[in-house]
């Protein structure tokens, strides 16, 4: 019998960096205090359990009472901001990519904090996994010792802290290439609608807006482009107008500055790293925010042009400029599981350049991310062309792990818009389905109170 065919493997170590929400925090105890499963997370929200997340001056001083632990096997999901899927698959694929378990680390950190902390100790771990891989690869005799190097996979924020490591930390010495999935170079006007939640608004909003504004790691997603109307760039006035900090909005500003990604920026040479961006595409995208008679309203788009997005991150947000990108019709939250980015990242691995899979009908949609429990739900689904033939959306409770297929739907124009009489309270998986694509996925919390 012939011998099956193995995959082309790379020779690197291989580090997966995850997204905002993406590691796993215990407390002192060993306690789990964000990784929790779907039904204890949702209750979270909806009684305030949250706020042992908000930093506090121990976390800043690098004592602090929360430690990352792993990538999350769990959804993990923050109103206003969304969700974030297990990196199960993620791994999975990157691991079938490398000569021996070894090569491959997954790398978790606080993202509360900012993308400076987390990226000292992307530093240290890079190195030192690297040198302990050098030497089994000369012991093995795989290859040339010298060869090897770092290939980074990130989702979201985690791009940030790889891009921190190497354009400002010197890790850029060792790191052949960065994979990234999503990641705001040029931050996400979502940041912005965390910060700005009105007092009135259901209690987990309330929760998340109280975090968001303790945590740096959040002010380093603040948008970096000319995003607030007619044509400016956000500023830390605005930041204190909606309640943040000025401080902590100062200092995010600062590392950004320091990530070489301003194109007119003439003293600064392009970074001489591969970088292989997938952004997400079609979905409806918050792009700009206006100020105006004391009150914040955001737009998905930009000087009149919607560009689309993966919910979370504007398109053109989600490479460095000047690079190549890679559009997938997906959510942010679900970038790092669906199968054609999962495909691109194995490629990028393996020094292939078969660019994404082929697919048909990408579509988009517009999913609430909090609904009250047992209400009616509406989801719009838009790029079919107003035709439901082929095109099916199905919620998931995460607690059961049953889906539902939602049946009743309404023609509007180009527009599909899916409704169902009501959801159990409890976190729920979305997805649209339509041609060729993995199913377009988010996370949504359906909350007695909300």
């Amino acid at each position: 019998m012939a011998a099956l065919p193995t995959f082309r493997k790379t020779y690197d170590v291989v580090c997966v960096i995850p997204g905002v929400m993406g590691s796993e925090l215990v407390d002192e105890s060993g306690k789990v205090r964000w990784g929790l499963t779907p039904s204890v997370l949702a209750r979270a929200w909806s009684t305030g359990a949250m706020d042992t997340l908000r930093v506090t001056e121990d976390d800043m001083a690098g004592a602090g009472r929360l430690r990352p632990t792993r990538l999350l096997r769990v959804p993990g999901y923050m109103p206003m901001l969304g969700g974030v899927e297990p990196y199960s698959a993620l791994l999975d694929r990157v691991a079938q990519r490398v000569v021996d378990a070894r090569a491959m680390f997954e790398f978790p950190y606080d993202w509360r904090l900012s993308i400076e902390h987390s990226a000292r100790h992307l530093v240290l771990s890079c190195e030192t996994r690297l040198a302990a891989w050098r030497t089994l690869v000369a012991e093995n005799r795989w290859t040339d010792r010298a060869e090897v190097q770092v290939s980074i996979v990130a989702h979201s924020m985690g791009g940030l802290v790889a891009r921190y490591a190497t354009e400002v930390l010197g890790l850029s010495a060792v790191v052949r290439q960065i994979i990234t999935l999503g990641t705001p170079y040029y931050g996400s006007v979502k940041t912005v609608r965390m910060m700005a939640t009105g007092e009135g608004a259901p209690l987990p909003r309330r929760a998340v807006q109280a975090l968001a504004r303790t945590c740096p790691g959040v002010y380093d997603l603040l948008p970096r482009y000319r995003c607030v109307g007619p044509d400016r760039l956000l500023t830390s006035s605005d930041v204190v107008r909606l309640g943040g900090v000025a401080a902590l909005a100062d200092d995010a500003a600062n590392r950004w500055n320091a990530l070489s990604l301003r194109p007119d920026d003439v003293n600064r040479s392009a970074s001489s790293l591969r970088v292989h961006p997938v952004v997400g595409a079609e979905q409806p995208t918050l792009q700009s925010v206006s100020f105006t008679d004391g009150e914040c309203r955001f737009g998905e788009s930009l000087a009149g042009v919607d560009h689309g997005g993966d919910s979370t991150v504007y398109r053109n947000a989600a490479a460095p400029a000047g690079m190549v990108a890679w559009p997938l019709p997906q959510k942010h939250g679900a970038l790092a599981r669906s199968g054609e980015a999962l495909t691109f990242v194995a490629d990028k691995l393996a020094g292939a350049d078969t660019g994404l899979p082929l697919g048909t009908r990408p579509v988009g949609a517009d999913i609430p991310d909090l609904v009250r429990a047992g209400a009616p739900v509406e989801v719009t689904v838009s790029g079919a062309g107003g035709d439901p033939v082929g095109v099916t959306v199905t919620s998931t409770n995460l607690s059961t792990n049953v889906p539902t297929r939602w049946l009743t739907v309404r023609i509007d124009g180009d527009l599909l818009r899916y409704t169902r009489p009501g959801l159990a309270a409890g976190l729920h998986r979305i997805e649209v389905k339509a041609g060729g694509y993995s199913a377009v996925s988010e996370l949504l919390l359906a909350d007695e109170a909300a």
